[in-house]
Parts: C-alpha cells; sequence; structure tokens
C-alpha cells in the first residue's frame, strides 16, 4: 500500500497484511488525518498506487475502494437512533430492509449495544456514541478499516474499555486496520506492527522490540523509545563501536549508526531504562572509565518504576527510570552519581541540527 503525501514528499510505502493492524504512531493529528484521508480517497492521491486485496483503487470515489473510516469528524446522525445510524450505511448501498435489520441486529451484538438500540445519539454515553460509530462502520464489513486516532476523545477508563473491545473484535472477526494515533500505547497494545511518522516522513516500521532496540535514527529512539539525547563527539569509530566526548568532557561509548565518522558532532541515544545509577560515599570522579558523572535533581516514585533525573556537569539532563524495589533511602536533590551503560544499550547518530 502507498499512500504519497504530496508532490514535494516522498512516498509512504508500507504494507498491511490480511487480519493484522498496522499502526502509525505520529505526534500531530494533522499528518495521520492526511494519510487516511488520502487511502480513504478524501483527498487526491497525486502519485504512486493504493491496492487493496491487490487491486489498484486511487482512482475510485471513496464508497468503492473497500475501506471504512472512523474519525471524530464523522459523528453519528443526531436525528436517528443507533439502530437508523447503523442501518443508514446498508439502505444506501441498496440492501433490502429485511438483511439490513439482520446484519445491524449481529453488529449490535457484536458491539454490546442490544440494549441502546432504540436511543438516539445524545441519550448515549461517550463509551456507547463509539461502539455505535464503530459499529456502523462493521455493518458493512469494508475490507479495511481506517482508523483515525480514535480514542482521543475518550476519558483515559473508557479509552482502555475500548481499545481492549477493539483488540477482541480484531482476533474475533480477523480485522485488517490502519491505525493512526498520537499514543504509543495504543501502537503497543493493538499494533502488529509499528510505523513511526515525523511530520510526513514515515521514518521506520517495524515490531516494537525492533524500534526500542534497533531505532533506524535519533528521531525514533526519541520518540518512540523515550531515549535521552545527548549532544557529543566522536572521538573514534572502530567496527560497530564509538567512543563519543560529551559536551561535559565525559567520555563514553555507544553502538555507531550508519554514517557516523571520526571528529563528527553525534546525538547520542540512550533509553532510561538502560542506564545503571551509582551513589558513591566519594566524590564522583572515584568512578571507572565510562562512568558519567552526574547530580540528582529530582525523584519521583512512579508505582512501577522510580524516575530519576540527573543534570550533567554541561547542564544536559539525564532520565534514569529504575526498578520500585531499588532502595530511596538517602536520595535527595544534589546527590552527586555516576551513571553507565552497556556500550550495547546505546547508539550514536550523525548529528541533526533538530532533535524531535
Amino acid at each position: 500500500m502507498c499512500a504519497p503525501l504530496g508532490q514535494s514528499t516522498p512516498a509512504l510505502t508500507f504494507q498491511i497484511d490480511p487480519g493484522t493492524c498496522l499502526a502509525l504512531l505520529g505526534h500531530r493529528a494533522a499528518d495521520l488525518s492526511r494519510v487516511l484521508d488520502t487511502l480513504a480517497g478524501h483527498l487526491p492521491c497525486p502519485a504512486g498506487d493504493i491496492l487493496v486485496d491487490g487491486r489498484e483503487v486511487s482512482a475510485l470515489v471513496p464508497g468503492g475502494r473497500g475501506m471504512g473510516l472512523f474519525s471524530a469528524r464523522d459523528p453519528l446522525f443526531a436525528h436517528l437512533t443507533v439502530r437508523q445510524n447503523l442501518a443508514f450505511p446498508l439502505r444506501a448501498r441498496g440492501l433490502s430492509r429485511a438483511a439490513a435489520a439482520a446484519r445491524v441486529d449481529e453488529i449490535l451484538a457484536l458491539t454490546g449495544l442490544d440494549g441502546q438500540a432504540a436511543r438516539h445519539p445524545r441519550d448515549l454515553d461517550p463509551e456507547d456514541s463509539w461502539r455505535a460509530r464503530l459499529g456502523r462502520l462493521l455493518v458493512f464489513a469494508p475490507p479495511m478499516l481506517l482508523l483515525d486516532d480514535p480514542f482521543a476523545s475518550l476519558e483515559p477508563e473508557g479509552r482502555r474499555a475500548m481499545r481492549q473491545l477493539l483488540g477482541r473484535l480484531m482476533r474475533a472477526r480477523g480485522l485488517t486496520m490502519l491505525l493512526a494515533t498520537r499514543d504509543r500505547e495504543d501502537a503497543l497494545l493493538l499494533g502488529g506492527r509499528i510505523g513511526i511518522l515525523s511530520g510526513r516522513a514515515l521514518l521506520q516500521v517495524g515490531q516494537a522490540a525492533d524500534l526500542f532496540d534497533r531505532p533506524a535514527c535519533d528521531r525514533v529512539a526519541t520518540a518512540f523509545g523515550d531515549a535521552n539525547a545527548l549532544t557529543g563527539r566522536v572521538a573514534w569509530v572502530e567496527d560497530d563501536l564509538a567512543r563519543v566526548r560529551l559536551a561535559s568532557g565525559a567520555v563514553v561509548e555507544a553502538a555507531a549508526a550508519g554514517g557516523l565518522a571520526a571528529d563528527a558532532l553525534c546525538t547520542l541515544c540512550i533509553r532510561p531504562d538502560r542506564i545503571a545509577t551509582l551513589f558513591p560515599t566519594g566524590r564522583p570522579s572515584e568512578g571507572e572509565e565510562g562512568d558519567l558523572p552526574a547530580t540528582l535533581i529530582a525523584l519521583h516514585h512512579m508505582g512501577d518504576h522510580v524516575r530519576l533525573r540527573f543534570r550533567l556537569g554541561d547542564g544536559q539532563e539525564v532520565l534514569v527510570r529504575r526498578p520500585p524495589a531499588q532502595t530511596l533511602a538517602g536520595l535527595v536533590p544534589g546527590r552527586p552519581a555516576l551513571l553507565a551503560w552497556q556500550p550495547a544499550h546505546a547508539v550514536a547518530f550523525p548529528f541533526r541540527a533538530e532533535i524531535g
């Protein structure tokens, strides 16, 4: 499947296997909506192909592409009941009244709306309204569901419940879905594969483990893996290993990304959960080579982990996550520390002027 976003930008090329979900994770709602609107036919596709079941559909009108778009921009019809809202797309496609009624009954049961069929949208709570909007798509069984940040309007409890419902329906019905979301948890729990979208560029597509452990660039490492991004200069590169002198003067090691060169600026990315911490009784400089002197500036117990924030000598800050079992006794802001990591757990990328 190819979804170009414009003449001045490269095509977004990805494929979704039947019965699976590809999650596009981005930080701008407009970019996510643009991809889905292009696929659905509401925006022109200036180049490339859009294939559904091997059939080229980019020249077809939206209703003929075999895609159903779930978007907050398409609310329920206020003057129709839930049953009538679900029946509307079937009747518009010429299905008989009896066949439409049977299909609607099936979807009402599937989405848990049996008891709400006679209600109007104004009488529904947000979760039932969400179920009804999804049911309106499911009634005509499109080969592909396009979900435009579907849980954005829900409170956290409702978001979890509807995410679980969608996951059950996907597995039970073998749904094929493209989920566009700004929430990483949505992508992790529903996406078999995840694509990282930055602006109109698709940076990387892969399994979650690949994105966490083998990010293609610093933007994937920071946006998806919550990695710290430290600026430094490459001292040397040998095979896949780089030695980096940070702005604070400390020298550390990391895996070398493609294109990294000696004496060039770089961005070293290291995830918060991959950093070991030591709080020495003496001065921080007493640590071993590769240890990074730092000062604790904040500490928060988050329930499932402890979040520690440190400041380096040059003012850069580093976030560390540790298991909650780690003792917090004596840990107060201002406490000197040493930070360290295994070189394979950090990646040094060629420097970009902007990090985001």
